[in-house]
């Protein structure tokens, strides 16, 4: 699991995806007949097959971009405000530390804060996010000097085993971008064309894999990514998504795409031939870049591969080991297999 932990540790929001880039070139550029990045900041990596123009394509998503913050604006006691890139809930950051980058003065520590409650009543209510702010614990002219509106913020969590699961910041979606990328490594069929895409800007609107499917136009769309749990205490057992621990699971449907059901079918028919533990994902709310591919792919047949996560969108998201393991086993499987999937 050592990329994995290198693509959780390593910083990129939406935007500002550059290390992560650099880290797939290092870990694939071997791998592939081809790799390039475009202007969105997505990172393509293509193997050919044997059969020409008439090779079926296959692209592999996996968002590289993470939610963040940007640095908003900086008042005189050295307090900055932020603005969100990616959706946060207030109560997921308050109290974690988390990494400045700044454009003049390196990467800085801060701790997030919250204003303070004015009564016993105002203490009942939600926090706000407009109400975070950073503490730098430096005097204000400092922080000026070093900081400044625009530099960005990535969370601040190590990666490391917790019992039979995995914990780090970022694993929405850096666990995605290794299951495509060691697929991309395992498989082995000449009648397919792969395309593994890093795709940029997820988290701001589906942006990177929009501009990446219009350009690729694959026949097939796989995108790899988290979904909700709803299995931890207060979770009502009818609202539950899928379990940690129960294998990786096949989305049908979300908020933003109905999968292509002959797909569905058809990966769900080689999990089972294969033995292979799998869940079958319906999300209430949220949407991957399946559906990017499917609306501008110019054709695409798509479905997701999803982990099932606690915490998604905070500093401490967990997953399960055996959860990436058979997505990993579940996509080698299907793309050896991909050119007998009836378009």
């Amino acid at each position: 699991m050592e990329l994995l932990k290198k693509l959780c540790e390593t910083d990129g929001i939406s935007g500002r995806e550059d290390a992560v880039l650099d880290l797939l070139i290092t870990e694939l550029g071997d791998m592939a007949d081809e790799t390039y990045t475009d202007p969105m900041k997505n990172f393509i990596a293509v193997k050919h097959g044997d059969g020409g123009e008439d090779n079926l394509r296959v692209m592999l998503a996996g968002h590289i971009d993470e939610i963040g913050f940007l640095i908003y604006n900086i008042d005189d006691n050295g307090y900055a405000s932020m603005a969100p890139v990616g959706g946060w809930q207030p109560t997921s950051i308050f109290g974690h530390s988390v990494r400045v980058h700044t454009r003049k003065s390196g990467v800085l520590t801060a701790v997030v804060c919250h204003h303070p409650a004015p009564s016993a009543e105002a203490v009942k209510q939600h926090m706000e996010l407009e109400k975070l702010f950073l503490d730098f614990g430096l005097p204000g002219d400092k922080v000026k000097e070093m900081v400044e509106r625009g530099d960005w913020v990535s969370m601040d969590t190590p990666f490391r085993e917790m019992g039979d699961c995995y914990l780090a910041k970022a694993f929405d979606d850096r666990v995605g971008v290794y299951i495509i990328a060691e697929a991309f490594k395992r498989y082995d069929n000449p009648n397919i064309d792969v395309y593994c895409v890093g795709t940029s800007q997820e988290e701001v609107g589906l942006r990177g894999s929009t501009v990446a499917a219009m350009s690729i136009e694959p026949h097939i769309g796989i995108a790899a990514d988290i979904t909700g749990s709803a299995d931890t205490p207060g979770w009502l057992p009818y609202r539950r998504i899928c379990q940690l621990g129960k294998g990786v699971a096949i989305k049908v449907q979300d908020s933003s795409v109905i999968s292509s059901t002959s797909l569905v079918d058809f990966i769900r028919e080689i999990a089972e031939e294969k033995k292979i533990d799998h869940q079958m994902e319906i999300l209430l709310a949220g949407g991957t870049d399946t559906s990017s591919m499917q609306k501008f792919g110019g054709g695409t047949h798509a479905t997701c591969l999803s982990i099932p996560t606690r915490n998604g969108h905070s500093p401490v998201s967990v997953v399960h080991k055996h959860d990436v393991e058979t997505a990993v086993e579940l996509l080698v499987e299907f793309l050896n297999r991909a050119h007998l999937f009836q378009l």
